[in-house]
């Protein structure tokens, strides 16, 4: 476990205080000197969110009696499911707390599933910088050897490990590559925080080197303001301020503005990666709304000349064909969210579930689907949703908060999407079918046909 998690990112209980509380010693060994992974994969967390907790006892009231379970984690992503091993049976279960609440066995002892998070782990490591066409042989191999290891795990199609073992296996490259650095900066999150497994000790200083390791990943290169100055034609450069850490408080709280110089690329791109961490970026100039009434003069042959070459310069910034632009964006202080932070946790929500969720994907919607194309493997279908740049430069204000209807393309469950965008409390219109795209409004937002 700690080979393959690292120290820090392992929990431990205290063994005899899990004896006291009706443990038999083979578990309480397990928990007190194997333990469990601060996060496996998108499968498991111990870092939950709210009550109960991991660690909690509880006692569930049955027709056939109370049973004694212990808290063991939960589901990233998902707040009202939660593990639990039944001091009683020894077996290891899943709980939804949401609506009515219910259980179902996942596997039939604690070893078998402290060995399924393990191997779990092991399969990310082994196709980390792999190709592609790898992810599904291994987890083919994986798939037959959980199932030689607990059969019971996998005695129904619809049970909770074919479930899993069937998301691993329609994973594409993006999704493979997201869920890795999920599971990093889980493992981060536990070295920073002591190996404790509490969410609220992952800060936003976490979160901006989170962002910043993003766009690293995504081609951005980080340098000091000296290289900056000097190399005017090379794009696709960050400069961040030489006093960076003064903009943090010692529990890492973000108290002061910090802003971040950009040359090529798209500043929107910027904006999107931070705001998966929940911060809030902004990028000035960005809908400039003023000019909306010039706009209306104009006739089709001008309009239609400006979006040329708004479209021009937006293929020359991805491509470096000119001089690249530059500017400065600011990673803003507040506790405050924008409405392009919430969209963005709910695409997260969708990725868990196998879609290529990606705001702001490219200038262009033939571009945005020919890289869903790409990403989808041979013989499966695609699922994704996504925006493309201009939509974005249009429809969110300078701090990400919507000012106009944004069109979220899609292909996949019509019905999941709807339901996991409706979580944002932004409005939405769910399509007719699937030649239609959804729009999603700020709240309060009159929809343009109620205009008067």
């Amino acid at each position: 476990m700690v080979e393959l998690f690292g120290d820090e990112a392992v929990l431990l209980m205290e063994v005899e205080h899990l004896r006291d509380k009706g443990l038999s010693d083979a578990d309480a060994r397990i928990l007190g000197q194997v333990g469990l992974p601060v996060r496996a994969d998108l499968a498991f967390t111990a870092a939950v969110a709210g009550e109960p907790s991991s660690g909690a006892s509880v006692v569930f009231k049955t027709g056939g009696g109370d049973v004694d379970v212990l808290i063991l984690g939960g589901t990233a992503g998902e707040g009202g499911m939660r593990y639990f091993l039944d001091l009683r049976g020894g077996v290891v279960g899943l709980l939804s707390l949401d609506g009515e609440p219910q259980a179902e066995k996942v596997n039939t002892d604690l070893e078998s599933f402290v060995e399924f998070l393990y191997r779990l782990r092991a399969r990310q490591r082994a196709l980390n910088g792999e190709p592609e066409e790898a992810g599904r042989d291994y987890t083919e191999r994986l798939w037959l050897s959980l199932k030689e290891l607990d059969p019971a795990a996998f005695t129904g199609a619809e049970g909770w490990w074919p479930m899993v073992l069937d998301t691993l296996m329609d994973r594409d490259l993006i999704a493979e590559t997201r869920a890795f650095l999920q599971q990093r900066r889980a493992e981060v999150a536990g070295e920073l925080a002591g190996g404790s497994a509490d969410p609220a000790r992952w800060s936003q200083r976490d979160g901006f080197d989170q962002a910043v390791s993003r766009l690293e990943s995504d081609g951005w290169r980080l340098v000091d303001a000296e290289r900056f100055a000097a190399e005017g034609e090379t794009s696709g450069l960050l400069s961040l301020p030489a006093d960076l850490d003064g903009h943090f408080a010692p529990d890492g709280s973000l108290v002061k503005d910090i802003g971040i110089a950009w040359r090529g690329g798209l500043p929107s791109n910027v904006q999107s990666v931070f705001a998966r961490e929940g911060l809030v970026v902004c990028v000035p100039g960005q809908s400039d709304r003023e000019d909306e009434d010039a706009l209306l003069e104009l006739d089709s042959d001008e309009l239609g000349r400006q979006a040329d070459e708004a479209m021009d310069a937006l293929f020359a910034a991805v491509h470096g064909l000119n001089k690249p632009e530059d500017g400065v964006v600011t990673c803003l202080a507040t506790d405050r969210s924008s409405d392009l932070c919430e969209i963005v946790r709910a695409f997260e929500r969708l990725a868990a579930h196998g879609y290529l969720a990606e705001p702001d994907l490219w200038p262009t919607a033939s571009g945005a689907w020919q890289h869903v194309r790409e990403a989808t493997p041979d013989g499966q279908a695609p699922k994704a949703v996504f925006w493309i740049t201009q939509a974005h430069t249009s429809c969110f204000d300078l701090r990400g908060d919507l000012v106009d209807e944004l069109a979220v393309q899609w292909v996949g469950d019509r019905e999941l999407i709807a339901e996991v965008l409706s979580g944002t409390g932004l409005q939405v219109t769910t399509p007719p079918d699937d030649t239609v795209a959804f729009l999603i409004r700020a709240a309060g937002q009159r929809h343009p046909e109620a205009a008067s």
